[in-house]
């Protein structure tokens, strides 16, 4: 008996055209009219997702399934449904090569068991690619168009602003909305006075300290920071457009598009594109050149030379601006948190030590550093001791190695997991077959009873929504397997590391660094005052329940009689 695999596809759910049902339902006729009954059918659906990827759940199942050779061919009803990427289909294509299975795409008769299908198909892919690209360059050239004309395209809504939808008759004589953006006078006045409060002070860093100082929150109630604190203050999006603003920005090597009137402001776009790293898609800046700026509909608030004003004093900071070389390598930063307000630590610069000529370095709370104080004042740690008793800690636990791997371990109970995962699986599967069967005999029944075709229908839409509750059954116990994989390479990994601990003093910080970010998840800094405090530290994989104890300066050689708990250590 042939194997056969149906994939179907569709970007979102319409319930008409070459729905996902239509599509399983002519790929099954075209394989029993060509080949045979004969044949075990196993279907694969993605609806809801694009082709211009291959990020899809039962294609990333379906391909895993090929790999261990449980089809002899695939078929889909058209060759777009796999991917309408060339490379990807490339790929793909050389996977069901190398493990003996067949491709058939329904609607170009293409079939990869000869060579001129396997030929044809790499041309019809380079044109399903052609019209992807096509498509998105037109709808790219049709948004720029909009820009040029100065239209809210939509996105955040920047603060200032509400968005609300007007109508307007379009060039047709149709009736059309579209978004605008209203001022929000309340929230406008506040950004009024970031621009006067960051002339006044003269720069980023000043205004973010004050606004940590006085609890300033955005309408999410959150604390701005410099990032955000930066786009308020650079977007014309505020400005009231005239002739002095459109020539700074052109100098600026912005294009301007639109004639400006001294009411309304600037919208900018194409600022950002796209792109494929690592895997992942990921938002990158576009060059300076490709910037667009457009005179839009929306009324400015700001004045033309308050903005001008923020902009030249932008630009004097940054020509004025230190480049500061790295001082310093952090051992706990990005590790370290206050034990008061639970927000991160970062390295600060000290004096220089009398007795040692050093220069000195501490870990500094950072809400405590930009509120100064306001909001937290835990005391800061002297870098140097923080990180030797660290190091102390790391090093007293490669001692009780077997019992913290053992502890790990009784945790992950990773072989017992297995076998419940494997008998689950086992049984969702025999489930879901019996299930399919159901499907496909019921089918079959609809094909020649119309009189009863309500309640066949019915009952095939009930076991398609059971098949689909197992198989997101088995997509969960799958990613439990994955996760089972993953804590014995973990177990691995800490193993090795901890080997190392033994001599982490003799280690150089780079290694001591790369221990201490794969065994220690957190480690909290509670000050007692000037040279004295305490730690607690949480190592990978262990539980959060520990005394903590208290320590000076001239108890840190003592540390190692200390230590009551091998699975989480307070110093």
């Amino acid at each position: 008996m042939l194997k056969v695999a149906i994939y179907s596809r569709k970007s979102k759910f319409t319930g008409k055209g070459d729905s996902i049902e239509n599509q399983i339902e002519m790929c099954k006729d075209y394989i029993t009219n060509t080949i045979g009954k004969d044949v075990e059918f196993t279907i694969y659906e993605d609806e809801g997702f694009s082709g211009g990827n291959l990020d899809r759940p039962n294609f990333k199942k379906l391909m895993n399934s090929i790999r261990n050779k449980k089809f002899n061919i695939l078929v889909c009803y058209r060759l777009d449904r796999i991917s309408r990427n060339v490379a990807d289909f490339s790929g793909t294509l050389e996977i069901l090569q190398s493990n003996n299975c067949s491709f058939i795409s329904i609607k170009e008769q293409f079939d990869t068991s000869s060579p001129m299908g396997r030929a044809m198909i790499y041309i019809a892919s380079v044109f399903a690619q052609l019209e992807r690209e096509t498509i998105a360059e037109r709808v790219k050239d049709n948004m720029l168009e909009i820009a040029k004309n100065g239209k809210w395209t939509g996105g955040k809504i920047p603060i200032g602003f509400n968005s609300e939808k007007i109508e307007y008759i379009d060039e047709k004589g149709l009736i059309r909305t579209s978004p605008q953006l209203i001022i929000n006078e309340k929230e406008m006045e506040f950004v009024n006075f970031l621009y006067n409060k960051y002339l006044e002070l003269g720069s980023l860093h000043k205004l973010e300290v004050y606004i940590h100082e006085n609890n300033i929150r955005s309408r999410n109630d959150v604390l701005y920071e410099k990032s955000s604190l930066k786009t308020i203050l650079q977007n014309p999006i505020y400005v009231k457009a005239n002739d002095d603003v459109v020539e700074y920005l052109n100098n600026s090597s912005w294009t301007v598009y639109g004639e400006p009137d001294n009411i309304h402001s600037l919208l900018t776009y194409n600022k950002t594109e796209q792109t494929k790293k690592d895997g992942k898609y990921v938002k990158v800046k576009k060059d300076l050149s490709e910037r667009l700026a457009a005179v839009s509909s929306i009324k400015g608030y700001i004045e033309p030379d308050l903005w001008l004003a923020v902009q030249k004093q932008f630009d004097k900071n940054k020509d004025t601006f230190p480049r500061l070389g790295k001082t310093h390598n952090a051992l706990l930063v990005g590790k370290i948190r206050c034990g008061k307000c639970k927000e991160y630590m970062l390295i600060s610069h000290g004096r220089i030590s009398k007795t040692t000529g050093e220069k000195l370095f501490y870990y500094t709370c950072s809400l405590k550093k930009k509120s100064r104080k306001k909001l937290c004042d835990n005391g800061n740690a002297k870098a140097a001791d923080l990180e030797k008793l660290v190091l102390i800690s790391l090093k007293q636990l490669s001692l009780n190695k077997k019992d913290f791997l053992s502890k790990i371990r009784d945790k992950y109970k990773t072989d017992d997991d297995y076998k419940n995962i494997d008998l689950e699986k086992l049984s969702l599967n025999k489930s879901l077959k019996e299930k399919k069967l159901q499907i496909d005999n019921l089918v079959t029944k609809l094909s020649l009873c119309n009189d009863i075709e309500d309640i066949l229908l019915t009952k095939i839409k009930a076991l398609k929504e059971e098949c689909n509750n197992i198989e997101k059954s088995l997509t969960e116990l799958e990613t439990k397997t994955l996760t089972l994989k993953n804590n014995l390479l973990n177990l691995d990994l800490i193993e090795s590391l901890l080997d190392k601990c033994a001599t982490i003093d003799k280690l150089d910080r780079s290694e001591q660094k790369l221990i201490i970010d794969n065994l220690i998840d957190t480690i909290y800094w509670y000050s007692d005052g000037p040279g004295k405090g305490k730690i607690k530290i949480k190592f990978v994989g262990t539980d959060d329940n520990q005394k903590e104890i208290n320590f000076t300066i001239d108890e840190m050689q003592q540390l190692m009689l200390h230590f009551c708990s091998h699975s989480m250590t307070s110093i």
